[in-house]
């Protein structure tokens, strides 16, 4: 708490710069889309569908206000923890008016981009920014359209990547997003792998088939990094949900572990290290119907063991097995 308070003016200024610029020679619903211009926006970076510099800025419009509307949020949400009641009010109407107009300007209001590309989809599924779920779930399956469209291939740039797997797969798309995870042709993480990759290039695209850098004149001046972590956030994917480890109370002094099967993969283990200790999390087929979990939770903890046969238990410290029968 000590942490917020210390840092709570310096976000204020900065969730009142973003305002400023998303209202700047504005009118209407438009005084809540960050249209970055004059100031330069990374806007969708290196997103694969689009090949120029340009075009990857040009969807700052986009990324910007689906960030105003994140940012926004967790500043209420930290308000109230501070006891800032006003503040915390006033940033959740801008969140939520920020979002209103997301979907007024960019959508058909019924989950649907006028301008379809994956970071456009991506960020308000994640950020929670339609009108319910039922449109929420909408919005996801013209996500998974578009990546099946793409032969399941990574069409986003840096801040969709990161959460791409969660808006599918926790809205009704999880095959979607195991396709995408195990995909192997590029752009994709595992095409990194099969290229010999040890380390998280910058692009999906740092090496053709023949093993030779193609990039050309897209108006970075052929920037390209081979250790550059950012796609491998992918790692959040699978800790949180294949493995299931999740916080939820701070430090993990309370914690989820609820597994996500599929994808044809056979077993999963995952071990994250915490305040009180480590958070294990492993499960495995044992044949086609019958998969063997198990999760040790540390002195000081508890855990919320979500089953995938539907089994929701209770845990305190020590180590736990069960076998359970699920379709596969």
């Amino acid at each position: 708490e000590q942490i917020l308070r210390d840092n709570y003016r310096m976000m204020k200024k900065y969730v009142k710069a973003c305002r400023f610029w998303a209202g700047f020679l504005s009118a209407g619903q438009k005084r809540y889309i960050w249209n970055t211009l004059p100031v330069f926006h990374f806007g969708d970076w290196v997103a694969p569908d689009e090949p120029t510099m340009q075009g990857w800025q040009r969807r700052s419009k986009w990324t910007a206000t689906a960030s105003l509307c994140n940012t926004s949020g967790l500043l209420a949400k930290i308000a109230g923890i501070l006891g800032e009641k006003e503040d915390e009010e006033a940033y959740r109407e801008l969140s939520r008016r920020t979002a209103e107009s997301y979907r007024n300007v960019f959508t058909d209001g019924h989950g649907k981009l006028l301008e379809e590309f994956q970071t456009g989809y991506v960020l308000p599924i994640r950020f929670g920014m339609f009108r319910d779920e039922e449109e929420t779930r909408l919005a996801a399956k013209n996500l998974a359209q578009l990546v099946k469209k793409n032969g399941y291939r990574i069409g986003t740039g840096f801040p969709g990547t990161p959460n791409i797997l969660f808006a599918l797969a926790d809205h009704g798309q999880e095959e979607t997003a195991f396709s995408m995870l195990l995909n192997d042709t590029c752009p994709s993480w595992l095409y990194e792998v099969k290229m010999g990759a040890t380390t998280i290039w910058e692009r999906w695209d740092g090496l053709d088939e023949s093993g030779n850098c193609p990039i050309g004149d897209d108006g970075t001046d052929q920037m390209i990094s081979y250790n550059h972590y950012a796609s491998g956030a992918v790692g959040a994917f699978l800790y949180q949900r294949i493995a299931g480890i999740e916080p939820l109370e701070a430090g993990y002094r309370r914690f989820r572990v609820k597994p996500l099967l599929g994808g044809g993969l056979t077993f999963a283990k995952a071990e994250t290290m915490t305040p009180y200790g480590p958070v294990r999390s492993s499960w495995e087929y044992l044949d086609e119907t019958t998969v063997k979990l198990a999760v040790s939770v540390p002195v000081g903890a508890s855990c919320q063991w979500c089953l995938p046969d539907g089994q929701t238990l209770e845990l305190g410290n020590g180590s736990h097995e069960i076998t359970v029968h699920v379709v596969k």
